[in-house]
């Protein structure tokens, strides 16, 4: 029988991590391809909605991604290595966001972007240093 006393234990830890990496909740990722040949993406975003993309970098070429909304609501972008680990985050007021990485090996990225204060529609974009 498990104890009281363990049993809270691992609901804190739970808690604790849910609260730590807020963004890698059960978010279905649409793969989106090479990052170098993304060309960016439009969507249609609901008040509190959140939506997630995978996309493939090579090692030592940083890559940049932003985000744009046509109103005032507040965008979030989160950026996660494939191990799962946030490499990177905007998570300032308003509809834009810039997050730069640098990968240290070839691999893919998760990106989640989540919306409040409203439906907006926000354009995506990643772009590849040369």
């Amino acid at each position: 029988m498990i104890s009281i006393t363990r049993l809270v234990t691992v609901a804190a830890a739970a808690f604790t991590l849910a609260t730590l990496c807020p963004a890698q909740e059960n978010v279905k990722a649409t793969n989106l391809g090479k990052g170098a040949e993304f060309k960016g993406k439009k969507i249609e975003m609901k008040d509190k909605g959140e939506i997630a993309y995978v996309l493939s970098f090579t090692a030592g070429k940083e890559f940049e991604a932003t985000t744009d909304g046509t109103k005032n609501t507040d965008v979030n972008l989160y950026v996660y290595e494939k191990a799962g680990k946030e490499v990177g985050k905007d998570d300032s007021p308003g509809p834009k966001c810039s997050v730069k990485v640098t990968p240290a090996k070839d691999g893919k990225y998760k990106f989640v972007i989540k919306n409040t204060g409203g439906d907006n529609t926000v354009t995506f974009a990643v772009k590849v240093a040369e």
